[in-house]
């Protein structure tokens, strides 16, 4: 078990507000695609932070039960006025994910999203959430691999900020949680591991935002870091967002969206 610091991003109304958009970034082709959650599921998210997901999974799918639990207070104070202003009724708890106030056999589906990257020792989240299952219950947990982002056209600044962020991410947590991902599922005794490896490769019209979106993560996660400021750091994160003005260029990471059965 490796010691996680803590959480990267920092827990600042900046921050807060990134969370939402990077919710709303995913809604379609990640959240919601590839997802099934029938009405009158008990869901429960671990690591639920500002309520960003929670907030999209009441609204894709109407019907179901949301309850989120967080360590931090900062984030469950703007989770509460985020899911009031979403429309979408969740109970909210403060808790360590590593014990979870419920009875076992609580919930039919546990969500987890860049969460396990953020913690010591993921199978022992996992074996938690694996109690508060009902037997046949699902997880579905999504995790990136940040050793596995590269751009084209590249450049020596964009190479040195990759670096940076799987330095940053390792330093706090998992740089390559989503390549560890399903591992660390049938460590905790999940079954049936679908591993849900999904390669994003973004050219043309989607490589914008797309490098706009990673760009403001990567910024967020070496904020906190000495060095940020560092000139070659700032000229790679201007490096990526100007990617999509090179004719033929690319961006893309491998990430994982994975699901099993308790």
């Amino acid at each position: 078990m490796r010691t996680v610091t803590g959480y990267v991003h920092g827990y600042g109304t900046p921050e807060q507000e990134r969370l939402v958009e990077q919710a709303e970034h995913w809604r379609h082709r990640l959240i919601r695609d590839g997802t099934q959650l029938e009405p009158g599921t008990r869901l429960l998210e671990v690591g639920c932070g500002v309520g960003a997901v929670l907030a999209v999974l009441g609204q894709e799918f109407p019907g179901i039960s949301l309850t989120g639990v967080d360590i931090e207070p900062k984030q469950l104070d703007y989770a509460r006025g985020h899911l009031e202003r979403s429309g979408v009724e969740a109970t909210l708890v403060q808790a360590d994910a590593r014990e979870l106030p419920f009875e076992d056999e609580s919930f039919d589906h546990v969500w987890m999203m860049w969460f396990l990257e953020h913690v010591a020792d993921p199978p022992v989240v996992l074996r938690e959430a694996r109690r508060v299952l009902v037997p046949g219950g699902a997880i579905t947990a999504i995790e990136v691999d940040y050793s596995t982002v590269r751009a084209e056209p590249s450049t020596d600044a964009l190479e040195a900020l990759f670096r940076s962020v799987v330095q940053s991410m390792a330093a706090s947590g998992w740089s390559d949680a989503g390549t560890r991902l399903p591992g660390w599922l049938r460590e905790a005794g999940f079954r049936e591991v679908d591993e849900g490896e999904r390669k994003f490769w973004w050219q043309n019209e989607d490589l914008s935002s797309q490098a706009t979106y990673a760009a403001d993560v990567i910024e967020s996660a070496l904020a906190q870091q000495p060095g940020a400021d560092d000139e070659e750091l700032r000229t790679g994160l201007e490096h990526l967002r100007s990617l999509a003005s090179h004719s033929g260029a690319g961006l893309g990471w491998v990430l994982h969206k994975s699901t099993a059965v308790r």
